[in-house]
């Protein structure tokens, strides 16, 4: 696990969640009693559990990114921008077989090939209807296999048919989730090399 990676993971819990319940812990006794020096010492003893938590919490998610992929999980995981190229070149049947395990997959939007032979849709990584956009190509210079993942942008709606009034920002990590999900649904073992951002 890369400890940069798991630091940066770590503070945004910190600061995004682990703040305010700290707040909370610590003025639901002024609320009640009043600024006291017991209230005092409560709230330095909230402190490092809150910190501990939020620790904990980071760990979690960086254990969770890879789950059963193979890749690298660095600190590039958080990118909105993934792309990793699969060593052996597919035959237009492979393209075929991996074409058809993404529409059973349930996770697949808007699956189109242009003329060049690529294929472009959107992918589920997540289990609400946010989506990030996926291209598979094949490498000009290796031959093999392109997996260029784009998240970070607003999503619209609920679900595919209904655009809603909100818009919605795929969590970090989104991008390098789907990128793992796709490797496994390709059924490729992972490069050496790792994901590569851009």
């Amino acid at each position: 696990m890369d400890r940069r990676l798991l630091l940066a993971r770590w503070r945004v819990t910190l600061t995004d969640n682990g703040l305010f319940v700290l707040m909370a812990l610590c003025l639901i006794p002024v609320w009640q009693d009043g600024v006291t020096w017991r209230n005092g010492a409560e709230s330095l003893l909230v402190v490092p559990g809150v910190v501990a938590l939020a620790l904990l919490a980071a760990v979690a998610q960086c254990t969770g990114l890879a789950r059963g992929s193979g890749l690298p999980v660095t600190v590039h995981a958080d990118d909105d921008t993934q792309t990793l190229t699969l060593p052996a070149a597919w035959s237009s049947e492979d393209q075929d077989r991996f074409r058809a395990a993404l529409l059973a997959s349930g996770r697949t939007a808007g699956l189109e090939e242009t003329p060049v032979g690529e294929l472009r849709f959107q992918w589920r990584p997540l289990r609400s209807w946010r989506f990030v956009r996926a291209t598979v190509s094949r490498d000009g210079t290796t031959g093999g296999v392109r997996l260029d993942i784009h998240g970070g942008e607003e999503q619209k709606g609920r679900d595919r048919e209904q655009p809603g009034r909100h818009g919605f920002r795929l969590p970090p990590g989104s991008s390098f989730v789907a990128l793992c999900q796709l490797v496994r649904l390709a059924g490729a073992s992972a490069p050496r090399g790792g994901a590569r951002t851009p």
